[in-house]
């Protein structure tokens, strides 16, 4: 897509309604006119239809560039070039019968017609769906209650889901008495956990909130940003901005409560099992960490307090270089090579590193930064990157991984097998990417994992069975 089309891409959402009511016309003259007048009509409509179909796509694949869309948008695109096609072919066919004048042609032209309308309509649901979340159209029937999550320690999923209900509405008294449990000057502040009241009690209280805030913000840019930020706002949520973060957008629920963490949307569905709808970040993204929803709570739990930009600059930032000087001299240079490494969570001396933000040339160099961490390395993502056949073989540099993310690489069945040499491995994503069941043979010897993602991939409904099988105790996430 040339650069000079991106800035465009936005108006892809006003052009996509021209080819919906375009098609619709159609339809209408079709059904309702009879005469010889309304070849004439229909002819110019089509031409229109394909005109602002075509600028539709166009408008879309600049768009999906621009917006930095995840894997959410393949559906719809998919879609929607189906839905070009076959208006295309149903032009062609409109012009057969316009010339033959025969039930056959009528027939066939009628049929491609009603073809093109129900992929307009499956290529605008899966857009829907970007934008509005799944479910959007049944939703707004849904009785809004507000949810309380509680935390576990594991990682979520779908047998070992964290502990969730829907309880009554909140009424005012129990709002006022989650708001004044803990005293503040803050007018936000809340209940507060023991650990989080120790810690302000131990140190000056407003450059604790500024350090609570730093590190649920670290989080939500992490794991957030790229659908609720300043490029793209799903669901009508924008987290990046203190004036946007405590509404819910369109779920209409209120996404957070300062000083009551079991009653925002935002934790209770960063907390949800991965194959819940609602979860957040969705199935096949990076899944938020326990230790992570933890400072997220935190922060909530101390009245979700947002300082200004003086208060940052001003506050000490000791507590991010929590780690050896050895260790934040390698993390800096990986991050100057453009990928993205930090400390895994806060109080915790390991390292995630993300590659899959790394420009294409400056991979070589990432991956040689990152062979010094050592047993220091926990995370890594490295999703839709093509990666070196050598990268595999040197994984076991890091005995202490245990979170890869291969989403969208050229990983191979043959990879898969070097891959159990990384002992403490209980994270896999190979979401879209060509393993097949013979990789299926690989990952059923890995010592320590829990979870794998196989959706989009070439494993068969019987290598998952064999999977499951053989591995009682291992969630395999699949979608056909």
């Amino acid at each position: 897509m040339p650069d000079f089309l991106l800035p465009f891409g936005p108006l892809h959402i006003l052009f996509l309604h021209l080819p919906i009511g375009v098609l619709f016309a159609i339809l209408f003259v079709e059904i309702f006119f009879r005469s010889d007048d309304k070849k004439r009509v229909v002819g110019l409509l089509y031409l229109l239809l394909i005109l602002t179909t075509a600028i539709t796509i166009v408008l879309g694949l600049a768009y999906e560039d621009y917006g930095q869309f995840g894997d959410e948008v393949e559906n719809h695109e998919l879609w929607g070039f189906i839905f070009g096609g076959s208006l295309l072919v149903t032009y062609m066919l409109y012009w057969v019968d316009r010339k033959l004048h025969k039930f056959e042609t009528l027939y066939i032209y009628i049929a491609s017609l009603i073809f093109t309308t129900v992929a307009m309509f499956i290529t605008g649901h899966y857009g829907g769906e970007m934008t509005h979340g799944k479910g959007f159209i049944t939703k707004p029937f849904e009785e809004k209650t507000p949810r309380i999550v509680t935390t576990n320690t594991e990682e979520p999923s779908k047998d070992k889901s964290t502990e969730i209900s829907r309880p009554k509405q909140q009424t005012k008294a129990t709002q006022k008495k989650a708001t004044n449990t803990a005293p503040s000057a803050d007018p936000h502040a809340g209940m507060m956990d023991v650990e989080v009241m120790e810690a302000v009690a131990a140190n000056d209280p407003p450059v604790d909130r500024i350090a609570l805030f730093n590190a649920a913000h670290m989080v939500l840019e992490r794991n957030c940003f790229e659908c609720h930020g300043a490029t793209k706002q799903k669901g009508s949520y924008r987290l990046d901005e203190k004036g946007t973060i405590y509404d819910g957008g369109k779920s209409r629920q209120i996404a957070i409560v300062p000083g009551d963490p079991d009653h925002s949307e935002l934790l209770y569905r960063m907390s949800l099992p991965v194959d819940d709808d609602d979860v957040m970040p969705p199935e096949n993204k990076m899944r938020v960490s326990p230790q992570d929803i933890t400072k997220v709570r935190q922060w909530i739990a101390s009245g979700a307090y947002w300082p200004t930009q003086e208060e940052i600059d001003a506050a000490p930032t000791s507590y991010v270089e929590i780690g050896s000087a050895a260790t934040n001299a390698l993390i800096e240079k990986i991050n100057e090579t453009g990928a993205k490494a930090e400390y895994n969570a806060w109080g915790d001396n390991s390292v995630r590193v993300d590659l899959g933000v790394v420009n294409i040339a400056e991979l070589d160099q990432a991956l040689m930064a990152l062979k010094p961490l050592g047993n220091n390395l926990k995370w890594l993502d490295c999703s839709h990157l093509k990666l070196p056949e050598s990268f595999f073989q040197e994984l076991q540099q890091f005995p202490k991984l245990q979170r890869l993310h291969l989403d969208g690489t050229n990983v191979s069945d043959a990879n898969l097998q070097q891959l159990i040499r990384l002992p403490e491995l209980t994270y896999l994503n190979l979401y879209n990417t060509n393993i097949s069941d013979q990789g299926i043979k690989a990952i059923a010897q890995y010592p320590s994992l829990e979870q794998v993602f196989l959706t989009d991939t070439k494993v068969t409904p019987e290598g998952i069975e064999s999977l499951k099988s053989n591995n009682s105790y291992l969630e395999v996430i699949h979608r056909q």
